[in-house]
């Protein structure tokens, strides 16, 4: 394995790392996301499985299951109790909607 295949392995692990711990971060229920939150979402998606389809379409086998193993590994980091309120006090965009705009009527 030569150093730049390492290198692109090692930055695709962190990009999906970042993805998946944003995600683990967010809230769970589409109604308590913001609208920033909700523009954001698909995008961030799009950046995950556009870096996995790239990476097989350039046959980087390894690289593609790493960043996937990155999305997995930072959604369960994200979701761990603890972890996800430190991180919300640390980046306010992460925050969920704290009005009533987002709820559906009964």
């Amino acid at each position: 394995m030569q150093l730049t295949d390492i290198l692109l392995t090692i930055a695709c692990a962190l990009v999906g790392l970042a993805v998946g711990l944003i995600y683990g971060f967010l809230p769970k229920k589409n109604d308590r996301l913001t609208d920033s939150q909700q523009r954001w979402t698909p995008i961030l998606s799009l950046i995950g499985v556009g870096l996995v389809v790239v990476l097989i379409l350039l046959g980087r086998d390894l690289a593609s299951w790493v960043t996937i193993g990155g999305m997995i590994l930072g959604l369960l980091i994200g979701m761990i109790p603890p972890l996800n309120r430190a991180a919300l006090k640390v980046w306010p965009w992460l925050r969920p909607r704290t009005d009533n705009q987002g709820r559906k009527r009964r």
